[in-house]
């Protein structure tokens, strides 16, 4: 799985967005001159913003701001994404509307067998976006072709809640159940 991901990241260029990457994949971001900016926002340390000049900010809590995340980078203005969902477990309800918001390209999930592959799919698949899965012994990767993809703020709106009636049914029902 990993071997895909390095060599994903050695033909990237433009400009990419990084969400929780391992160590060992972030030293190949290093080598690659063809990337203009890349950002990673990482829930383990202290959330930041680097660039290929070394500017780096910081922000002070030691979790992902989604908002924040928004506001500083505008609309469509990635070319790549690589999430790792592992790490990023409690945002599944912004993540997805926040990454087809972002990124006018191709989006890279990796995750362990651990997180349900169909789950994520089916709330891709809303915003009729294009999907290929590599399936690896000790997880997958998902590749989401996010050039034709179509969101509406409404819709948004309307799959927030939805979810959140669907989690709450969830909780109330493994309740019950034990």
């Amino acid at each position: 799985m990993f071997k895909f991901l390095e060599e994903i990241i050695k033909k990237i260029e433009g400009n990419v967005l990084v969400l929780c990457l391992d160590d060992k994949l972030l030293d190949k971001f290093e080598k690659n001159n063809k990337v203009n900016l890349y950002a990673i926002y990482s829930s383990k340390n202290s959330s930041a913003i680097f660039s290929k000049n070394k500017k780096k900010q910081t922000n002070k809590g030691k979790t992902i701001n989604i908002k924040k995340l928004r506001k500083y980078i505008n609309k469509n203005s990635i070319d790549y994404l690589i999430c790792n969902m592992d790490e990023i477990k409690e945002y599944y309800k912004y993540i997805i509307k926040d990454t087809i918001y972002l990124n006018k390209g191709t989006i890279y999930i990796y995750a362990s067998n651990d997180i349900d592959k169909d789950f994520i799919i089916n709330k891709y698949k809303r915003y009729n976006v294009k999907i290929k899965h590599n399936d690896y012994k000790n997880g997958y990767i998902l590749t989401i072709d996010n050039k034709n993809s179509k969101n509406n703020y409404f819709k948004d709106k309307l799959y927030f809640v939805k979810d959140t009636f669907y989690n709450i049914a969830e909780v109330i029902g493994n309740i019950m159940v034990s």
